[in-house]
């Protein structure tokens, strides 16, 4: 069953989808008013409503709000921890308007992500990839035009060489901050997800690429090489005891970004850059007047969300221009304090592998590890959390990744079971498992 009865009609409304992503994506290149991507986020949502209400589809519409909670939790526990904060604070309006505001945005960003799976299923990537071609693809003609197509291929070349050493203007021109991060994960996505057609999903991996290497943060590219690499090793490996991998997993790098945290108050992080030389590119200021904000200790509870932006607008004695840390677990911990964080920690890098893997296999539970090595490695060095294309995407992938398991469980892949073999497989183990607990209890009581 699909969502359009006919296929003019599938055809009319890919065509208006990727009309809707061309906008957005041109929002997210600095060329369009930021509040229209979330105008049309709200758009797409009630267009999935609408089409719920003629053509309902129970179960997508199930799968689609189950993976809107799971992914929404964290902003929606940052917001009410920060709204307690805000009242024992007795702040103002406005400072609570402007902490709320982002969840907002991120709400409507996760509102989008599962509609536009709602309506289109496993087609969402490819449709989604089309509108971001689009949109960075007339940026770098109008790039192109302005600078001379010779100068800017030649930036470009130069760029790859030099790893970013060497930046022309046109290229400086080509580094889309939000933009950037998105095509990583499309080049993640194309580079692990096997789609139908081998052609197509080369031309993908090859489009993705060629924007991901205009935009070019040398972040980024080892975070999309590690994802991609982790991936198939999981594949190969085949951990038997996931969760626990998982659990494990959190927890260490829980406690190693923590004593990054550590550096970074005792400004040790800082010495050790200077030491070797390292630009830090004004972090070290960054970085020293935000420490004074905040305690490495349990009894820190943090100073509600969207403090950094509003007190160094507000600061006078704020030394830089930008109203941003560059490092997420700082500006995190700082804004939510020590549980919140720690849960957000363990939430993100295991709790919802957990829910993954048990619903719907553990290649998508690998699929979304590794985009968490991706998503965690950006967050060193830039402002990633509320990032537009970033946080869309990557959800957007792992649904649509469930989605075609949780569609087709007649599904053989080589590299997975039928998700009905499998069900099967884990049901016979539970009750084998009920049967041995049921034995034990009787021996207990016939002692």
């Amino acid at each position: 069953m699909d969502v359009f009865e006919s296929k003019p009609l599938k055809l009319v409304s890919a065509a208006f989808y990727i009309v809707l992503m061309f906008l957005s994506f041109y929002c997210a290149c600095y060329r369009l008013p930021v509040g229209l991507k979330y105008a049309i986020n709200l758009l797409i949502f009630g267009w999935a409503c609408a089409m719920f209400f003629l053509r309902p589809m129970f179960n997508r519409a199930i799968f689609c709000l189950r993976f809107f909670a799971l992914f929404f939790f964290p902003y929606l526990m940052f917001w009410m921890w920060s709204v307690a904060i805000w009242i024992s604070e007795f702040q103002t309006f406005n400072y609570i308007l402007r902490g709320s505001l982002n969840i907002f945005y991120m709400l409507t960003n996760l509102m989008f992500a599962s509609a536009a799976v709602y309506l289109f299923g496993e087609a969402t990537m490819p449709l989604t990839l089309v509108g971001m071609t689009m949109a960075n693809g007339l940026v770098a003609l109008q790039v192109a035009a302005s600078a001379g197509i010779g100068t800017f291929i030649s930036e470009y070349i130069r760029l790859l060489i030099t790893f970013a050493d060497d930046t022309g203007g046109a290229m400086r021109q080509m580094e889309l901050h939000d933009m950037v991060y998105g095509w990583g994960v499309m080049v993640i996505y194309y580079a692990i997800h096997k789609e139908k057609n081998h052609k197509t999903q080369a031309v993908c991996f090859l489009i993705s690429a060629l924007f991901f290497t205009l935009g070019f943060k040398r972040i980024a590219v080892p975070a999309v090489f590690c994802a991609a690499v982790m991936y198939h090793i999981l594949c190969k490996w085949r951990p038997r005891h996931l969760q626990l991998l998982t659990d494990v997993i959190a927890l260490v790098a829980g406690g190693c970004i923590f004593f990054y945290l550590w550096m970074i108050k005792s400004g040790l992080f800082v010495e050790l850059a200077n030491e070797f030389g390292v630009d830090l590119m004004y972090r070290d200021i960054l970085y020293g007047y935000f420490s004074q904000f905040f305690e490495l200790l349990p009894t820190y509870m943090g100073r509600g969300i969207r403090f950094i932006y509003t007190y160094a607008t507000e600061d006078p004695s704020y030394p830089l221009a930008t109203a941003a840390t560059h490092n997420v677990y700082l500006e995190l911990y700082l804004e939510v304090g020590f549980w919140c964080w720690w849960i957000w920690i363990l939430f993100e890098l295991a709790f919802r592998i957990h829910r993954v893997e048990e619903r719907y296999t553990e290649i998508p539970a690998y699929a979304l590890m590794a985009m968490n090595l991706y998503v965690f490695f950006t967050y060193l060095t830039d402002n990633t959390s509320f990032y537009y294309p970033i946080n869309v995407l990557y959800r957007m992938a792992i649904m649509v990744w469930c989605l075609e398991i949780s569609e087709n469980s007649e599904l053989v892949d080589p590299e997975r079971e039928p998700l009905a073999v499998v069900k099967e497989s884990r049901q016979k183990k539970r009750n084998k498992k009920g049967k041995e607990e049921n034995v034990e209890e009787d021996f207990h009581i016939c002692v």
